[in-house]
């Protein structure tokens, strides 16, 4: 996918190539559309599933009940699935201005989706390292023994 919004001068012509691009989606699953998976904040409704690989890398999918909504979301995914963890984290909208999808910075609802998609993917991907990391830290403390007391005895147990 080439973005190609700077080469087009009118707006009928930016949200032509949203729709494009939107179609370029493969579809989402009807059950992922659910509160879980819900991007808050969003004028449209938009669900964003993802997931990490065993290698940190990112996966992404996203569907709405907006076409041009699901046009912007494209553009957000083509730029950050399959990166890793600490690539997606360190994006900052100010990152995308390059991509001049023909928005005015201020203002507009579909802006703001862009932000709150962005935001959203970036606290799924934080949470998916924790949750990782926290079973990291789990599995290294197997095979650990461990002191149980109570009722007057002790006796060692395997973690």
């Amino acid at each position: 996918m080439d973005f190609e919004f700077k080469s087009l001068p009118e707006p009928i012509e930016r949200v032509k190539r949203l729709l494009h691009y939107a179609s370029l989606l493969p579809p989402f699953d009807g059950s992922l559309r659910n509160h879980e998976n819900r991007v808050m904040g969003c004028t449209a409704q938009v669900w964003l599933e993802v997931k990490m690989d065993q290698n940190g890398v990112m996966r992404f999918r996203v569907d709405s009940d907006s076409e041009i909504t699901k046009g912007f979301c494209s553009c957000l995914i083509w730029v950050m699935d399959g990166g890793l963890a600490e690539d997606v984290l360190s994006v900052e909208i100010d990152d995308l201005v390059e991509m001049n999808v023909g928005l005015p910075i201020r203002g507009n609802s579909r802006v703001n989706t862009w932000h709150n998609v962005l935001i959203s993917m970036q606290k799924r991907t934080r949470d998916l390292v924790e949750d990782r990391g926290r079973k990291d830290d789990y599995q290294s403390m197997e095979g650990f023994s461990s002191l149980v007391c109570g009722n007057g005895s002790c006796k060692e147990t395997q973690v």
